[in-house]
């Protein structure tokens, strides 16, 4: 019998409690345009996201830009580059709840400094 109300009382605690448990992974605040890509990078790797390797590029095909990136500077959450222009670069970090950090960086054949950044929804494949 007090077995079974120490448990009701946990299962109790659980519900009331559970919304607070929940840890998200919000965007660092820290981040800001112009800093260096190896800052920002550290930052969001501490708040908790996680490079996403389900857009990796093989190593054998790269060239330019996202060669020096993920080969030189070992930055594999590098997908993809422009080829013109300011030579934008984009990388993606993952969090648990599918959403995807998206970074612009430019500057990338010297050193990587954001230019911007947002979140986007993980969309559903069909």
């Amino acid at each position: 019998m007090r077995h079974a109300l120490f448990s009701g009382i946990a299962l109790a605690l659980n519900i009331v409690f559970l919304p607070f448990n929940g840890v998200t992974q919000e965007v660092p605040t820290d981040l800001s345009q112009s800093m260096h890509y190896s800052e920002a990078r550290e930052f969001i790797l501490d708040e908790g996201w996680q490079i996403n390797y389900r857009n990796a590029n093989s190593n054998d095909l790269l060239s330019g830009a996202l060669e020096r990136l993920v080969n030189e500077l070992d930055y594999p959450e590098f997908e993809d580059c422009s080829g013109t222009g300011m030579g934008f670069c984009r990388a993606s970090f993952v969090n648990a709840y599918g959403e995807s950090l998206i970074l612009v960086t430019v500057n990338n054949e010297e050193e990587p400094t954001l230019f911007r950044w947002w979140i986007e929804e993980e969309q559903e494949q069909e």
